[in-house]
């Protein structure tokens, strides 16, 4: 066997292909079909740093001033270019229990923000927002099959199925189209499940059968060896494409098909390109099609299966921050800014290292926007745009902010005589603690489980086969 290996992991890779599309679209409800232990759902709680931009009577846009050279557009709008996701409906739902113990857990909202001065384990520092919640979040755990209807999935914005469809039953695959695109009819749909063209990149070519690591196809229908023993199928790039299209076309689709994960290694009999990624993805997105729900719903009921209705296991509601949308005037945000500053005694901060000062964040109501429309209307306040060389200005990363008249105080590197250098050691430091290198095996060999989930009963993922029995396999 060869060695193969991923960077990021593969299952990072997934998730950051989903979190991709997800900005892309501006998705902001969200179904995860397979959650398992709730990974994915747990990132989408992580609140957005600040709003989308202020509605018009909140913030009237300026008219630009600037040359028509310049790439720079007037305020309001702050870092478009890096869209942030801003969630309001969050659900997920799965058969394992044990898995489903952990999704709960990861997307209850975090403790109160009591005590901040007191410095609690969740906010150590009443100078930070990180934490900060600006809009409500709902997020509901099911427990349960995808082949019985529930009702309150219907006309999902977004259905995400990751690494779950090779893992149905050949009686329950028949289900999955009617019943997630037929049924539930979402706006867009993400897929992913492994590429079996990709296994031939573990063995050399020509290599005997004996030298494969993995699992036999458990159904018998074919002598392929797999990379999970609960895995029902595995298939090639060409199956996956051809039942993207049909389904696509069956139920009111457009479909992009496409793959992720290339090996680190390059392969020494050139392989790479026509093996492809090791996990293949696709994206649906609905066309008009009025018949699309009671087809599947025909469908369905045709196919008879028998299962027990959903369980809903933990519905949360996270709370956005009580300023938020309710901001002061851009005089006192100005003059909270002038006054961090001079706190600091810096004389140029950057716009988001201020907007991590978490009074001013509440000052704005949770738009950056007003943070950069304050400084610009403040006589004590400079907004300096100007990149680096050939950066544009439009990129909001590097604007600062200048105190004018401000001077840095220079910091005393060396320690005055009677101090000691314990006195500079962080109060929430320690010992031992610290980075930890990661060695090649964490970060190359592991594809994780994320995404393995435990439909038709297999709740033990653990037998991936590892560098030990398959290098590299999700």
């Amino acid at each position: 066997e060869l060695n193969v290996t991923f960077y990021p992991p593969l299952y990072l890779q997934r998730r950051m292909w989903v979190l991709e599309n997800l900005r892309a679209e501006g998705v902001t409800k969200v179904l995860d079909v397979g959650c398992g232990e709730g990974q994915l759902l747990a990132v989408l709680c992580q609140p957005a740093p600040w709003l989308t931009p202020p509605p018009t009577d909140i913030l009237c846009p300026l008219p630009s001033t600037l040359s028509s050279s310049t790439l720079t557009p007037p305020s309001p709008t702050y870092n478009d270019e890096i869209p942030n996701l801003h969630p309001t409906t969050l659900v997920g739902i799965d058969l394992s229990t044990s898995d489903l113990a952990f999704a709960v857990q990861g997307t209850t909202p975090p403790q109160s923000e009591v005590n901040l001065d007191e410095g609690s384990d969740e906010y150590r520092s009443r100078l930070t927002n990180v934490g900060l919640r600006w809009e409500k979040l709902s997020v509901k755990v099911w427990k349960g099959g995808l082949e019985v209807v529930n009702e309150e999935f219907v006309d999902m914005e977004c259905i995400v199925c990751t690494e779950v469809i090779e893992h149905l039953s050949p009686n329950i695959l028949p289900a999955f189209a009617p019943t997630l695109l037929g049924i539930y009819h979402p706006r867009l749909f993400l897929v992913t499940t492994p590429s079996y063209t990709f296994n031939a990149r573990f063995i050399s070519p020509g290599a005997p059968a004996s030298v494969r690591r993995g699992f036999l196809d458990p159904t018998a229908r074919t002598d392929r060896i797999f990379r999970h023993s609960d895995h029902k199928f595995e298939w090639t790039v060409d199956e996956f494409e051809v039942w993207c299209h049909e389904t696509a076309e069956e139920w009111g689709y457009e479909v992009q098909v496409s793959s992720i994960g290339r090996a680190l290694e390059i392969d020494e009999w050139g392989r790479d390109e026509e093996l492809g990624g090791a996990t293949s993805v696709a994206i649906f997105r609905r066309r008009d099609k009025s018949d699309r729900e009671k087809r599947g719903r025909d469908v369905l009921k045709a196919l008879a299966l028998e299962s027990e209705a959903h369980e809903l296991l933990a519905e949360h509601t996270h709370v956005p921050h009580p300023s938020a949308q309710k901001p002061k005037t851009l005089e006192e945000i100005g003059e909270g800014i002038r006054a961090t500053m001079e706190g600091f005694r810096e004389a140029h901060m950057r716009v988001e290292e201020l907007w991590f000062e978490r009074d001013i964040a509440i000052l704005c109501g949770g738009w950056i926007e007003l943070l950069v429309r304050a400084v610009e209307e403040s006589e004590a306040l400079l907004l300096k745009r100007d990149g680096d060389e050939g950066k544009t200005r439009q990129d909001r990363g590097t604007w600062v902010v200048e105190l004018v008249g401000g001077v840095t105080s220079p910091k005393d590197l060396w320690l005055s005589e009677g101090d000691k250098s314990i006195d500079y050691i962080p109060v929430d430091w320690i010992p031992g603690e610290g980075e930890k290198e990661s060695s090649e095996d964490e970060w190359g060999g592991s594809t994780d489980m994320e995404g393995d989930i435990s439909w038709n009963g297999s709740d033990d993922e653990d037998d991936i086969a590892r560098p030990e029995s398959a290098a590299g396999w999700p």
